[in-house]
């Protein structure tokens, strides 16, 4: 006899983005998708028709009728703080959410803290960062496998609030507290903007500079004119490094008989400790569904793992995000400020930093009816 799927899904925003993610967790033995609120009418009669599941207009309508354990809410970043707080207000048992988290600290402060308070898991965006090869990382740098971590080399714009390259240093770092940033900005320090919504506005552009963390680990962030777009975890025994912070293709350098090390002459690749870079294959499964992809997978093996061990969230978690964020806010603030360092956590929570307009807004929108009817339609083959 097979058992009935455990955790009812909720999901908030069944569009492009949103759609996969609801397969992901519709495709777990332990989930079920049991009902979908959407605020675009077109949305909604699509998939919940093809979830034959309940559709609401609203979320406040959905946790009122349904009874829901986790909810997924897949939205354009400027509902995202109201629907995650929404969300652990009306008892949920996890979150699951898209990056970035928002654009203001002080909402980032009340999604997590909304969620913290309740003791609901709170996960947040489909990044690699959360892959079980970049968890496998983090413990390796973490155990002294490259020696004690001097030093973090990142090469990265640290678009849409930091999400993909200083949450990912935090995470090398162990996660430690951000002692002070000196920043700069590639354009307006002064915006708010990473780019400019409309023809009179200006942005601040790219986002680099140096990040001293309490346990004595430094980054140097750079959006310089490099080749690659990654990240290099250096120790005094070893490195970690990736050419592009945003795949898999993580590498491990060690001395190849514990000698000493002066540099990269002396060690050679450790084969075998993580998966080659590849192009992950999307296809479709036998019911016509798009395939949501490894990271988004171990997202939803790692949500049903923390709510029936009560073991904390491994992958990507809203507080993460928050610290990205506030990392993000703190170097571009040091630039308005002369490039002077600022110290953290910084204690105006109404500082905000908007990401590009095609994420804090809806995207149908702005690129139209047409073009986003094509997007839907390669979620599920007809």
């Amino acid at each position: 006899m097979v058992s009935s799927p455990e955790y009812r899904v909720g999901v908030i925003g069944c569009g492009r983005a949103g759609t996969p993610r609801a397969r992901a967790f519709d495709a777990h033995p332990s989930c079920k998708v049991t009902a979908i609120a959407d605020t675009d009418p077109e949305n909604l009669e699509l998939t919940s028709g093809w979830f034959g599941v309940p559709g609401y207009g609203s979320y406040e309508e959905m946790f009122d009728r349904e009874c829901i354990d986790i909810a997924v809410p897949i939205l354009p970043v400027g509902p995202n703080a109201d629907a995650v707080v929404a969300a652990a207000e009306a008892g949920v048992k996890a979150v699951f959410c898209e990056k970035p988290l928002t654009a203001r600290l002080s909402d980032a402060d009340r999604m997590v803290e909304a969620c913290r308070s309740r003791g609901v898991h709170f996960g947040a965006g489909v990044m690699v960062s959360s892959h079980p090869d970049y968890c496998k990382a983090y413990a390796l740098a973490a155990s002294g496998e490259i020696g004690n971590v001097l030093r973090i080399n990142l090469y990265e714009t640290n678009s849409q609030g930091g999400c993909h390259g200083l949450n990912l240093v935090r995470k090398f770092a162990r996660k430690a507290d951000v002692q002070f940033v000196v920043g700069h900005v590639a354009e307006d320090p002064h915006s708010d903007h990473e780019e400019p919504y409309e023809d009179d506005m200006t942005a601040f552009g790219k986002i680099g500079g140096y990040i001293r963390f309490s346990n004595g680990i430094e980054c140097f962030s750079s959006y310089g004119d490099v080749s690659w777009r990654g990240i290099e975890i250096i120790g005094t025994e070893g490195v970690i490094f990736n050419g592009n912070n945003t795949t898999l293709g993580l590498k491990l350098w060690k001395p190849p008989h514990g000698g000493s090390v002066r540099g990269f002459q002396d060690m050679e690749e450790v084969p075998g400790v993580f998966e080659s870079y590849r192009e992950e294959e999307r296809g479709f499964d036998e019911e016509g569904w798009r395939d949501p992809g490894d990271v988004m997978r171990a997202i939803v093996d790692d949500i049903v793992n923390a709510l029936e061990t009560g073991a904390d969230l491994t992958i990507t978690t809203g507080e993460d995000l928050l610290q990205a964020l506030e990392i993000a806010i703190a170097l571009r603030e040091s630039h308005r400020r002369g490039r002077t360092a600022v110290y953290l956590p910084i204690e105006d929570r109404s500082l905000v930093m908007y990401p590009e307009k095609g994420r804090w807004h809806y995207k149908k929108e702005i690129y139209g009816r047409a073009w986003y009817k094509e997007q839907m339609a390669n979620a599920k083959r007809q």
